[in-house]
Parts: C-alpha cells; sequence; structure tokens
C-alpha cells in the first residue's frame, strides 16, 4: 500500500499536470465575435444626378468632359463610337467560326457557327473604350443575359493592330484570333462570365466600366439586377452623388452655407485625393460583397494592398508584373516623399495634362510635369538628359516614366502604359526583372553594357533604391526565417507598399500554420499590427493568428487589437479573414490540407458565416476525404446564401462524389431555379439523370 508521501506526491502531479493542460486549452483567451456595425452613411442608387444636370452651372468642365476619354468611355450601340469592324468578315477557330456583322436595326452582333452546326447569335448590348490609350487602345463589348447580368463577350478589338483578339484560359494572355485557338476549350471566357459589377460568384471589372454601377440579386423574381447611370465615366465618378448638392445651390442664399452638400476635391488631402482616382485606376481586391458607388469609402469597400498576398500584380521595386493601372504611384519617390497627386499632372475635367500650379501643357511629353517641381532641371535640361534639347530623350518622361508592356497581356499585341512608379533608368537591374529599360526603347542597337555604362559615365554610380526596396531585393535569395524576417517585416521604414509586399512575401515562404514563427518575427508582426494602414495591419495581425497564436499573450493581443479597432473594425476583420482564406487556399494548392482547413477555420473565426470560406472549406473537407463535413458547410453556406447557384452545384458534386445521385440531382436542380443557364450544371444534370 502507498505511502501517505507518496499520495501527496502524485495528487500534486495531477493537479500541475491538469493546471499545464488548462493553460493550454481552455485558458487560452477566445477572440471577441464581431461586434454590430454602427450604421454606415453611403450613398443610393438614387442619389446620382446624371452629368446633364452638372451642366447647368458648370458648362465650361462639362465641355471639356464630354470630348475626353471619360466622356466617351463607352455607350450602348449609337452613343459610342465603334471602332472594331463589324464588317462580315469571319473570325475563324478551330471549332467555331465567329461573324462581326449588324442585323436588321443595324446594331452589332456576333454570329456563330459551331463544328456541331449549333448556331448562336450575340447581341452587342454596349461597347467599352475606344482605342483612346497612347499605348495600345482596345474595344470590349457585352451582352445581357436571361438572368439579368451583364456580361462581357470574349471578342475584343485592337486599334493598332486592326485585329480582333481573346484571352487564353491557359496563361491569360491575349492573342490575334486564329485557326490553332479552340472557342470551347481555349478562351479565357466562354461561356461568357466576366460580369458588370461585382458578384463573388463571377469574375468580374467592378466599378470601374461604367458610373455607378450596381449588381444585386432579386431574390423574389430570381434574376440579377444591373444598374447603371452611364458606360461613360461621369461627374459624380469622381466627385460623389450630386442630387443633395443641386438641391442646396438651387436654394437662393446657397452662397453663405458651409455645406454644400459635396466635398469640393481640391480640398483633399494627397492620399484622399489619390483614392479618387484609384476607384478606377489600381489594381483593388473587393473585401465586401456590396455595391460600391462614388462617394462612400472606398477602403471600406476595397483593399489595394491585400493582392500583395498572392499573386502580386507588382514586381519587386513596383513595376507592373502582370494587368494593372496607376496604382503603383505608391511606389515613386514622388508620392513617398513629396506631395504629388494624380491631378499635379493630369487636368481632370479635359484630361489634358498641366503642371503642379495647373498651367496648361502642350501634351503628354511636356517637361512642364516634372519641372514644376524640379525646377533646376528646367535651366538647362539638356545638361541632365544628355540628349538634345528636341529630342526625345531629352523628354523626362522618356527615361523616368516609359511606357512599358504589361507582361501579363504577353507580347503578341501591344499593351504598353506609362511606368508611374518614376523610377531612374537601371539597365542591368531592369533586365534582370525581364523589363525593357528606358535606354532600350531609343537605342536598340546598343547593348547592355553600353547603355549601363552611359549611365554610369554620365551620373555616377547609380543611385540606391529605397531602403524597403533593397530589402526586399536582398530577400528573394534569403533561405533562412530570421534573417528573411528582418528584411521583409519592417514596421519603421516609410513605405506602405513595400511594407505590405514584405508582409507577403513572408507569409508566402515562411508562415506555416501553428508554427510558431522566432520570437523576432513575432516582434516585428506586433509593430506592424499597431500600424495605421488597414491593408498592413490587416495582414499582421493575419500572419499572427495563423503561425502563432497558441499562448495567451498572443491570443490576448490579437483579441486586444480586436477590440481597439473601433469603425474600422468591420474593414479590417474582412481584410484578415480573406487574407487567411488565401493562405489557406495556397496551403491546399501545394497539398497540405491539415495547414488549408485549420486556416480556413481560423478565417471563419474572424468572420463567421463567410460562404465563401464555408465553400473553400468544404473544398478542403472533400479532398481531405471528409466529404460528409464538407456536406454540412455547403449546407451552412446555402442557409445563409440561398440564391448562390455555385454553393448548389458545389453540393451537388460533393453528393455525386458519395455516389449520393438522388441528392446531387435535387441540389443541382435547386442551383438552377437561380442560374437556369449554367452549361456545366445543365450538363451534369443530364448525365446523373442518366446513370
Amino acid at each position: 500500500m502507498p505511502s501517505c508521501a507518496t499520495l501527496v506526491a502524485a495528487w500534486l502531479f495531477l493537479v500541475l499536470w491538469a493546471s499545464i493542460a488548462n493553460l493550454h486549452s481552455a485558458e487560452l483567451p477566445p477572440l471577441p465575435p464581431p461586434t454590430r456595425a454602427a450604421t454606415e452613411s453611403k450613398p443610393r442608387f438614387e442619389d446620382f444626378a446624371g452629368s446633364d444636370a452638372c451642366a447647368r452651372c458648370h458648362q465650361r468642365e462639362f465641355d471639356l468632359w464630354k470630348t475626353s476619354t471619360h466622356g466617351r468611355a463607352g455607350g450602348k450601340p449609337g452613343e459610342a463610337t465603334i471602332i472594331a469592324r463589324f464588317d462580315g468578315q469571319p473570325l475563324r477557330f478551330k471549332d467555331a467560326v465567329v461573324v462581326p456583322t449588324t442585323n436588321q436595326q443595324g446594331g452589332p452582333v456576333f454570329r456563330m457557327q459551331f463544328e456541331d452546326s449549333t448556331r448562336m447569335e450575340l447581341r452587342v448590348e454596349a461597347a467599352v473604350g475606344g482605342g483612346h490609350m497612347q499605348g495600345g487602345g482596345t474595344q470590349s463589348f457585352f451582352t445581357r443575359f436571361a438572368d439579368g447580368t451583364v456580361r462581357f463577350l470574349p471578342f475584343d478589338f485592337i486599334r493598332r493592330e486592326n485585329v480582333w483578339f481573346v484571352q487564353l484560359r491557359r496563361d491569360l494572355t491575349w492573342v490575334p484570333v486564329s485557326q490553332e485557338i479552340s472557342l470551347a476549350t481555349d478562351l479565357a471566357n466562354w461561356p461568357p462570365h466576366r460580369v458588370l459589377g461585382t458578384a463573388t460568384e463571377f469574375s468580374n471589372c467592378q466599378n470601374c466600366h461604367g458610373s455607378q454601377v450596381s449588381l444585386r440579386y432579386d431574390v423574389p423574381n430570381r434574376r440579377y439586377e444591373t444598374r447603371y447611370h452611364s458606360l461613360t465615366i461621369n461627374c459624380e465618378s469622381c466627385h460623389g452623388p450630386g442630387k443633395r448638392h443641386i438641391e442646396i445651390v438651387s436654394r437662393p442664399g446657397f452662397e453663405k452655407q458651409t455645406d454644400i452638400g459635396m466635398t469640393p476635391l481640391a480640398t483633399l488631402s494627397k492620399d484622399a485625393s489619390l483614392q479618387v482616382c484609384f476607384q478606377c485606376h489600381a489594381k483593388k481586391d473587393a473585401i465586401r460583397e456590396e455595391d460600391y458607388l462614388p462617394g462612400a469609402d472606398l477602403e471600406n469597400y476595397f483593399s489595394l494592398k491585400q493582392s500583395m498576398l498572392g499573386n502580386s500584380p507588382f514586381l519587386v521595386d513596383g513595376r507592373v508584373r502582370s494587368f494593372d493601372y496607376q496604382g503603383n504611384h505608391l511606389f515613386s519617390d514622388c508620392y513617398l516623399n513629396g506631395s504629388m497627386t494624380c491631378v499635379d499632372c493630369h487636368e481632370p475635367h479635359g484630361q489634358g495634362y498641366r503642371d503642379v500650379f495647373s498651367r496648361k501643357l502642350v501634351g503628354r511629353f511636356d517637361n512642364g510635369q516634372c519641372t514644376g517641381c524640379h525646377a533646376s532641371k528646367a535651366l538647362a535640361p539638356e545638361r541632365h538628359s544628355h540628349h538634345a534639347r528636341d529630342s526625345a530623350g531629352n523628354q523626362c518622361v522618356s527615361c523616368h516614366m516609359p511606357y512599358l508592356q504589361h507582361q501579363g497581356v504577353g507580347g503578341h499585341l501591344v499593351y504598353s502604359r506609362s511606368d508611374h512608379s518614376i523610377p531612374i533608368p537601371r539597365p542591368v537591374f531592369d533586365q534582370q526583372l525581364g523589363i525593357e529599360n528606358a535606354c532600350q526603347k531609343c537605342h536598340r542597337d546598343k547593348d547592355l553594357a553600353w547603355q549601363s555604362g552611359k549611365v554610369k559615365e554620365w551620373y555616377g554610380e547609380t543611385k540606391l533604391h529605397h531602403t524597403a526596396i533593397a530589402s526586399l531585393v536582398k530577400a528573394r535569395s534569403e533561405s533562412d526565417p530570421l534573417a528573411a524576417a528582418k528584411l521583409l517585416l519592417q514596421p519603421d521604414v516609410k513605405h506602405p507598399m513595400a511594407q505590405a509586399a514584405g508582409l507577403g512575401v513572408w507569409m508566402e515562404k515562411f508562415l506555416r500554420p501553428d508554427a510558431a514563427p522566432d520570437a523576432e518575427a513575432v516582434r516585428r508582426l506586433k509593430d506592424l499590427a499597431r500600424n495605421t494602414d488597414l491593408d498592413i495591419k490587416a495582414l499582421a495581425l493575419t500572419a499572427l493568428h495563423l503561425g502563432s497564436d497558441q499562448s495567451v499573450e498572443l491570443r490576448t493581443f490579437l483579441a486586444d487589437q480586436l477590440k481597439s479597432l473601433g469603425s474600422r473594425e468591420e474593414a479590417i476583420r474582412n481584410r484578415w479573414a480573406i487574407a487567411a482564406d488565401t493562405v489557406g487556399s495556397a496551403a491546399a494548392a501545394r497539398g497540405d490540407l491539415a495547414g488549408a482547413i485549420r486556416c480556413l477555420e481560423k478565417s471563419l473565426e474572424i468572420v463567421p458565416g463567410n460562404h465563401v470560406t464555408l465553400s473553400h472549406l468544404a473544398l478542403a473537407k472533400l479532398k481531405s476525404g471528409d466529404a460528409t463535413a464538407a456536406a454540412a458547410y455547403l449546407r451552412q453556406a446555402i442557409a445563409l446564401k440561398p440564391h448562390k447557384a455555385v454553393l448548389h452545384f458545389q453540393l451537388a458534386q460533393t453528393h455525386a462524389q458519395q455516389g449520393r445521385i438522388p441528392e446531387a440531382i435535387q441540389s443541382l436542380e435547386e442551383g438552377l431555379k437561380f442560374s437556369p443557364d449554367d452549361p456545366n450544371a445543365q450538363r451534369m444534370l443530364q448525365l446523373l439523370r442518366g446513370q
């Protein structure tokens, strides 16, 4: 029989063990659930008056806008100038012939005949683009589907080459139509699935190709409602809703009022001014499924830096990697160390060019754009440029804002845009990035050594990159986690885009779910999590949550951060949850299903009931062999969003994989009530019914 001392020792051991076990489980503080968001004041579709209403008082600005590329951005046939050849000349694919022509009413149509003799006619609802852009102008077309969506057609036209082109599914590059291409299997957008407006179940062009674009699902009528005021880019796209402003200024004595119903854009801060343009001219990711209308807070609807996690659209120094607009201005010294906004160079109504003092310039290549700030260079510009006064090489933008081909477009068609990261020429470095450097634009007969030699001869040793960019460059070859953390996680640098990029790279290369990083990385992540930038803060919180929240101290830190978010809680939670979903999806893609499931579960901890994440979690569960759990998650998602046909179709596939054919058929039939034209679901239903 054990002694009393032995029993006491055993009892103490059990108490100690229980307390340790409790420390690692029950005592981890829960993260607070989302609070009920305060009612957000946001514009309604009915609050917009249209550009004609603005002309009554602002005729000069209206006349400038009317002939600008914004004023001619698109419209229905008859409103928009059609530059494409609807001349009856056939476009021949491997398996189909498409004839751009006109119908009896003179409207443009695409008449299609497939190799199985199936015929189809697609009427052009409207066109966007008019071949306006200097570096390669295109025109796209869309049609209205029976479900109420307005969808982009896969046949586009480019002005310079004067050819029809398509986007390939395999690499998303653009190529001219040819008989080597299968319409049915090779095109990225066939059947048409890219819609006007923002919806999670479609690829989309968001709110950019039109004014006040609204896409919502009408549940009682089981169809989408697509609305827009115009397919031009109208006055209210920048200024916000105008009806209240018109009502106020129509009353006598309005001049004495401080509130005129509209914020004068000239009074905005640097970043607020840029965000007006970044509504369209930036790479942005939707963080909530709700119509965005001008005048609302852009950061409550879109993230400008979330794309740094995953397949970033930017190269390491901010040049465009894939397909983007002018958001890389945020990498420029003119932004980081100056006050430069878009309207310092671009006159916003007529879209001509001006200097920082609003003086009109001759055109896009006028040195006044730069010498308004860099005045010393205007005294003898050829001394700085080392090129003759009247040559292209003496134009500031030739060296500092060259037109660069968007790499994601490929090399078959010219689609280049002026480089808004405003770099200095670095021929060797640019070649390492796969970029045609500024010197090559004119000196194609000279090799890289000659180009580099001239730069060194004229300017000495090349100016160093910004510290944050230099760290990103160095980190590309760094495999040690601690060394990489010191390079990539930089709380104190003044470069928000590079900070977000560093977080994205570190999370991709070194973050593994619940594999706590070292203390130095955690310290840096915590400092970044205190950043006032919403994207940086959210990415850092995500990294801590996914990688190292299994201690009381870190869980408490995350909980405290959530409690302190105030009015920005929803915006940060949405970014955080989407980032966790992104990391989880990447883990699933490399075969780490356990890690993927953990990340997706944590995403739902931040934003419970996100139907997209539930769908992704269901897929990960299905791949891991747990079809029962997959079906349960999909049923949760359907309960939240019963009109999302894609969820019913995913549940049907899950049932089919389980061999539960009647349930699969039932789910397909339910989904087809909401999306009756889905060809893949129709095909699957036919196959299952034939079993």
